[in-house]
């Protein structure tokens, strides 16, 4: 497998939904005169959309406004200059459609691809990877699913989040059969609901506001039941975007410390002051996002995972806000009674005669109730824990020790320059890691912003810039 002096060098990127596609643009924006080869790999065969931005509903709209979207780490305005190009009242504050987006994205690469200089290229390849052969002198072979490898000089794996974990025992799973609907993001998984049935959305984020949205286009007349821990639900983005003079969070940071409890009391206190003097609390959560890694990194392994059992839900609802039409129209679902949100759990999950009898014990209740339903959607959210990840490539890189797991389930090892950790603790100088699995190093990690800066700090250290 070594690698022809005379043949340029070979990057090969396993997955191409935002995080593999913006890091094939600026590998081809910025490559070296002399050559290189990038080969972009992914399963289903559409470049540049991935789960985000593969929707075909014009319902589906960025949680982001147009401004805060370009994938491109130097140019802020470039998804807002796409954007009026074909309607000029597009506002830098406007939520557009994830569609569009992924349109944005395909036209990016395919713009990166025809510019390249001639010996800079693009090989597409649809395939699934199921492992890598790897070696520190003389490079990387992947393997297909279909037969055939790849050689490859350098790896950057860009999967994502995987499918929602099952909050429901295999047992309750079985009972449940078709009734029960894991992925909502599957095609056509919302399709056998009808408008009379009755539904359970298990999880009250993001994902169960689309749904919910989803479902309620057609002249339903059946109930929505959200649930989650504490029933928190999304907060909307304001219409007017960010305060003019955004505040400086340096002294506020400071002042958070190296504990969870401090940093969580200070913040508390912060935002209550500001929400007092008039202020809006979305500019401490904006300001802190630039020291959120920094933040994060304090905190020792056991503030961590508190974080995670206490302070996530209160955190997420806070940072992951939506678009305020979808927040207005939900709210909407609510106030007209066809949504009801509750603080409860499942307890147990049993066929009955007219659909699926659930027991619920609402929190701080000693008892329970029983609710039938016709269905039951998983609205948990995407998973990022790669010990229970059913791709055949996570477990040959988890076996052959390649990949090292975090211990939180947060997504794998990497140094501060994204190369993987293996299980020896030692950085790979072959194979690379960006996107949402960040979050196990830097917790932010999950939107474009933050994304579209990892992927230019990648292909700058990948090309030696």
């Amino acid at each position: 497998m070594t690698r022809p002096s005379t043949r340029p060098r070979r990057i090969a990127i396993v997955g191409a939904g935002f995080s593999g596609a913006v890091t094939a643009v600026q590998l081809l924006r910025h490559a070296p005169a002399e050559g290189l080869q990038v080969v972009l790999i992914n399963e289903s065969g559409r470049m540049a959309r991935g789960l985000a931005y593969g929707t075909s509903s014009r319902e589906h709209v960025l949680n982001v406004p147009a401004a805060n979207m370009s994938a491109l780490a130097q140019d802020a305005e470039d998804f807002l200059r796409y954007c009026r190009w074909s309607d000029p009242q597009v506002e830098p504050t406007s939520f557009v459609s994830r569609r569009l987006y992924g349109a944005y994205l395909d036209a990016l690469l395919s713009a990166a691809e025809l510019t390249a200089a001639p010996a800079i290229a693009l090989e597409r390849i649809v395939g699934r990877v199921i492992g890598l052969d790897i070696d520190a002198d003389a490079g990387v072979a992947i393997r297909l699913a279909q037969g055939g490898l790849i050689a490859a000089d350098h790896v950057v794996l860009a999967f994502g989040h995987f499918a929602p974990l099952d909050p429901l025992p295999p047992a309750a799973i079985a009972a449940a059969g078709a009734r029960y609907i894991r992925d909502p993001w599957a095609r056509g998984a919302l399709q056998g609901i009808g408008a009379n049935d009755d539904v359970l959305l298990v999880g009250a984020g993001l994902t169960a506001v689309d749904v919910a949205l989803a479902l309620a286009r057609d002249a339903r007349r059946g109930r929505l039941i959200s649930i989650s821990r504490r029933g928190l639900a999304p907060n909307p983005h304001r219409r007017s975007g960010a305060a003019p003079g955004a505040l400086d969070a340096g002294a506020l940071v400071a002042a958070m410390g190296d504990s969870l409890r401090q940093q969580w009391r200070v913040l508390r206190r912060d935002i209550a002051a500001r929400i007092a003097n008039g202020e809006d609390w979305r500019d401490v959560i904006g300001a802190l996002r630039a020291h959120t890694p920094a933040l994060w990194q304090r905190l020792s392994a056991v503030d961590r995972a508190r974080f995670l059992r206490h302070a996530r839900p209160h955190w997420e609802v806070l940072r992951h806000r939506c678009a305020p039409a979808a927040h207005e129209a939900y709210q909407g679902l609510v106030e007209q009674g066809a949504l009801d949100v509750r603080a409860a759990r499942m307890v147990s999950v049993e066929p009955g005669d007219a659909g699926l009898v659930v027991q619920l014990q609402r929190r701080g209740a000693a008892g329970t109730e029983r609710l039938t339903v016709q269905h039951i959607v998983n609205c948990t959210g995407p998973s990022s824990d790669l010990r229970r990840c059913p791709s055949p490539l996570v477990r040959d890189l988890l076996e052959a020790g390649w990949i090292c797991p975090d211990p939180l389930g947060l997504g794998l090892q990497v140094d501060p320059h994204y190369a993987v950790v293996g299980r020896d603790g030692v950085a790979s100088p072959r194979l690379s890691y960006i996107g949402p699995l960040l979050k196990a190093r830097d917790w932010e990690a999950t939107a474009v912003p933050e994304l579209r800066t990892h992927a230019w700090q990648l292909a700058q250290r990948l090309l030696g810039l």
